[in-house]
């Protein structure tokens, strides 16, 4: 469609891109959401039963009652067919799924798009709203499962789908409050994110259950070890980590005076919300003790409240990985705002700098605008590829995404070379050379150095720059690398020891991650080390050394900290 050429005209965009059009319509129609894999491969979360299986509280008083009496996604399917008995037919009349887009040639516009998998239309689905590609297993969040998706013989189309995770989406609540945010962080998990449509799930630690709010999860990337990070959001529709391991997300608000959030996701964090404060009409709590704000006096002591009430309508979210732009993008955060037309939507830009143990924002800009973007992913050449959702709220059928890029870089030998060891994939790589990427500029590469070595078991390569002199962010690549071979029972007490040496380092950041990681080795040998770091200089470090200290359950830590009162089951040490 040339319609996407003329409306790129009309975008603000940045002095010193260059913007052109990679796919439209017909390739692409109605994208939710987009991944970009290090093969540069576009993979677009595409969506049409919006109103046609995909339903919303409002407007639906009649299965109300029975929707905030749900506790399973067995509930929601009884109730719908109680109320629509033709939901069978009707409900999947349409589907969700997956479109492949491919550049064959390098001249930056798909020339190969497949549905890689369709029909995922059954009668409880809702959106499928979070894709991403890695190391030959595709992952789709689309209410109630998280997939695993394979393509065995590279034809582009999936020959295998297996739910990983199934009973996320319980209650219907608004449309749009999916499963969302797939990435993997630096730790080797996978994250994903899900709206206040609750979720009733097997668990780490038995039956996670949770009717009432938007949450955070992660699991292995072969989808063992459940574990819901955070809870208290109403709509979290996309993650991001920095370069230093901090997680984002900007979650939306109720439509009754507060505000959408930019928050901060803590291990075990609760930011207040509740799915049935939607439907009283000040929304009780929420708003009666200002949840939805920043810290203030009187605030719920229970909550982690937001850093900021930032955006309308916060979907699509990224995060700069240090390559293929100018120096401004350094540091940046880009969140798409999304408000149903494109004349007051795009993409708002950002950076964190820390303000005690957490963070506040600066440099903030509507970087682009005029653009009704629902997502936005860097891929390996360099560029920031966007998806248009084009107009409204239900989908036109139509779609385009952007390819914007700096002119000075574009091609330029440091990006081809990123580009071909991303493509390639890094096990031919000696140990010197990756050991030496763990502190490359762009952070995808330092994260595949840090996950080849682990795969390899290459304690002594990790450890020796875990404790070495050299940069932060190489060091503290190396110390997440220690904790991942620690989860895989593979030389566990040496990863103790080294940790117990790095957390008394002079770098606070190394001090802080070696807490974090310290707080997830079920090894309290050195359990002094965290004792003697919450009264460490660095708030930062105190911070991650009572998460610590909670994951672990050392309750000796605790001696001679005047609590009022303290819970003190038979399993705490």
């Amino acid at each position: 469609s040339e319609e996407g050429v003329e409306a790129l005209r009309t975008f603000r965009i940045p002095a010193g891109l260059r913007g052109s059009v990679f796919a439209a319509e017909p390739d692409v129609a109605n994208v939710v959401a987009i991944h970009i894999d290090h093969q540069g491969r576009v993979w677009a979360c595409e969506t049409f039963r919006q109103s046609r299986g995909i339903e919303d509280n409002r407007g639906n008083d009649r299965w109300l009652d029975d929707d905030l009496s749900a506790q399973t996604v067995q509930d929601r399917y009884d109730y719908i067919l109680k109320h629509v008995p033709e939901a069978p037919q009707t409900y999947t009349a349409h589907d969700d799924r997956i479109r492949l887009l491919i550049d064959q040639d390098g001249d930056h516009v798909v020339d190969r798009a497949t549905v890689f998998a369709d029909r995922f239309n059954e009668v409880v689905a809702g959106t499928g709203a979070g894709v991403l590609s890695y190391r030959g297993d595709v992952f789709y969040t689309c209410i109630p499962d998280l997939w695993r998706l394979r393509d065995a013989d590279g034809d582009g189309v999936a020959d295998e789908r297996t739910s990983l995770h199934y009973g996320f989406g319980v209650r219907f609540a608004f449309r749009g409050h999916d499963m969302h945010g797939l990435t993997i962080g630096p730790d080797g998990r996978l994250y994903f994110s899900i709206g206040d449509r609750g979720y009733n799930v097997v668990a780490e630690d038995g039956r996670g259950v949770n009717p009432e709010s938007g949450a955070v999860f992660r699991c292995e990337l072969d989808g063992s070890h459940l574990e819901v990070v955070a809870m208290g959001l109403r709509n979290p529709q996309e993650l991001a980590f920095d370069d230093f391991g901090n997680l984002f997300t900007g979650d939306n608000n109720s439509d009754s005076g507060d505000q959408a959030r930019w928050v901060l996701v803590l291990p075990g964090g609760d930011t207040g919300w509740r799915m049935s404060y939607q439907y009283l009409p000040d929304r009780g709590p929420f708003n009666r003790e200002k949840l939805w704000q920043p810290p203030h006096p009187g605030q719920p002591a229970y909550i982690v409240p937001c850093i900021r009430n930032f955006a309308d309508g916060p979907s699509g979210l990224t995060y700069y990985p240090g390559t293929g732009l100018s120096d401004d993008f350094k540091g940046r955060f880009l969140l798409c705002d999304f408000r149903g037309q494109a004349s007051n939507s795009g993409i708002r830009s950002f950076r964190m700098v820390p303000k005690g143990a957490g963070f506040e924002m600066a440099d903030e800009d509507q970087l682009f605008w005029n653009i009704l973007a629902t997502d936005a992913d860097f891929g390996p050449d360099g560029a920031l590829y966007v998806a248009d959702w084009v107009h409204g709220w239900e989908g036109l059928g139509k779609g385009r995404i952007y390819r914007f890029s700096n002119p000075e870089l574009d091609g330029s030998a440091e990006i081809a070379e990123m580009q071909r060891l991303l493509n390639e994939g890094l096990e031919a790589l000696d140990e010197e050379r990756l050991t030496a990427l763990l502190g490359h500029a762009d952070r995808r590469l330092r994260q595949e150095a840090q996950f080849e070595l682990v795969r390899r078991g290459n304690f002594e390569a990790l450890d020796g720059v875990a404790r070495s002199r050299g940069s932060t962010l190489s060091r503290v690549h190396a110390i997440w690398g220690l904790g991942q071979m620690a989860r895989r029972d593979a030389r566990r007490d040496d990863v103790s020891e080294t940790i117990a040496e790095t957390i008394r380092d002079r770098d606070p950041e190394v001090r802080a991650q070696s807490c974090a990681v310290m707080g997830e080795l079920d090894d309290l040998t050195y359990g002094d080390s965290l004792i003697r770091a919450l009264a460490d200089p660095a708030p930062r470090v105190r911070a991650y050394a009572a998460y610590a200290v909670g994951r672990l359950r050392y309750l000796r830590a605790l001696d001679g900290v005047p609590i009022r009162t303290c819970v003190t089951p038979a399993s705490w040490r």
